[in-house]
């Protein structure tokens, strides 16, 4: 990868880590952060960033493409124009747990996880796992050569609805049931990625295009979140996060959205290729199964155990990426 200037950590290559982001990146606004991040991050050799699909929980023909352009559009605003190997994703949800969706995003996670190369492939979905699910389903084998970091899911035992994980639920169900080494971090633990639009201003707002850039965007999506309190809470009324806060006071209704500040729930995938120990984990064997509306199954034997995320350290995390965008930005 192209450096944004004279970095003052080097790597010896074979230390570097091979990442694939995998992000729906017009989605929201925490995708752009993470990405920004990941690029920023001298041990990281980033193979490739996929656009990723969003069309399942609210349909959007689009998606894959709105996704593909504004990670050019991020890459653009580092002055990393040509240098990012930026790739299509399948424009379709699987439509079942069987029958892939082939893209050249997921062609080329298996062409990446097939290479001779010593160095760990890490695969980072920051949305739904459509690509990588149809990578493996076209060529199983490659789940034991790689370790996935999923943004992913609903707090174990029971789940329910999780934006990632509907937007395409038989990719999440074949995730599950994969060989691959995942580390998922569900919406309880993202959600504590927490930043002020105040923060954003003082600290990440004076730090070039990319910083007036990812501030702007934040702050206009807050405001339509804003705007559309009432639809959101409808859509979320069905979350456990919802079901928790249930019968509590308008006050807490009025405050469960924030308004003054955003989760930038993808940047985990940054931290825990920097230090797997970045937050406290637990092992829970492998759902079986989900249901439609996104609760975990366990029918009949799990075939392993995944690493579940209980929390993450946001302050090393934030800090780390304001930091260097004011090394290479500010």
């Amino acid at each position: 990868m192209h450096m944004l200037k004279e970095r003052p950590l080097t790597f010896p290559q074979d230390k570097t880590l091979r990442v694939i982001l995998d992000t729906d990146c017009y989605n929201e606004c925490d995708d752009q952060f993470c990405v920004a991040h990941a690029l920023m991050t001298p041990r990281f050799d980033i193979k490739a960033i996929i656009a990723e699909q969003y069309g399942g929980v609210m349909p959007n023909p689009d998606s894959e493409q709105k996704s593909y352009d504004e990670i050019c559009n991020i890459v653009r605003l580092m002055g990393l124009e040509g240098e990012v190997n930026i790739l299509h994703g399948c424009k379709t949800l699987l439509p079942d747990t069987s029958t892939p969706v082939e893209s050249e995003g997921s062609r080329f996670i298996i062409e990446e996880a097939l290479r001779d190369d010593p160095r760990p492939l890490f695969v980072c979905t920051q949305g739904a796992v459509t690509n990588l699910a149809s990578a493996l389903l076209m060529k199983p084998e490659i789940a034991e050569r790689i370790t996935v970091i999923s943004i992913l899911g609903s707090p174990y035992p029971q789940g329910g609805f999780e934006f990632n994980q509907n937007n395409d639920i038989n990719a999440a169900r074949v995730l599950y049931q994969s060989k691959a080494e995942l580390w998922q971090v569900p919406s309880n633990v993202y959600t504590t990625m927490k930043i002020s639009y105040f923060e954003m201003m003082n600290s990440i707002y004076p730090c070039g295009e990319i910083g007036k850039y990812l501030v702007e965007y934040a702050l206009k999506f807050g405001k339509q979140m804003m705007s559309h309190m009432k639809e959101m809470e409808e859509m979320m009324a069905d979350s456990p996060m919802a079901k928790m806060n249930a019968g509590q006071s308008r006050a807490a209704a009025m405050t469960f959205f924030g308004g003054e500040l955003w989760s930038l729930g993808d940047s985990p995938c940054v931290g825990l290729m920097m230090n797997s120990t970045m937050g406290r984990f637990h092992y829970e064997n492998a759902p079986t199964g989900l249901s439609d509306t996104g609760e975990y199954l366990f029918e009949g034997e799990s075939s392993r155990q995944i690493r579940v995320y209980d929390d993450i350290d946001s302050h090393f995390i934030l800090n780390d990426m304001i930091a260097k965008l004011k090394f290479y930005f500010g």
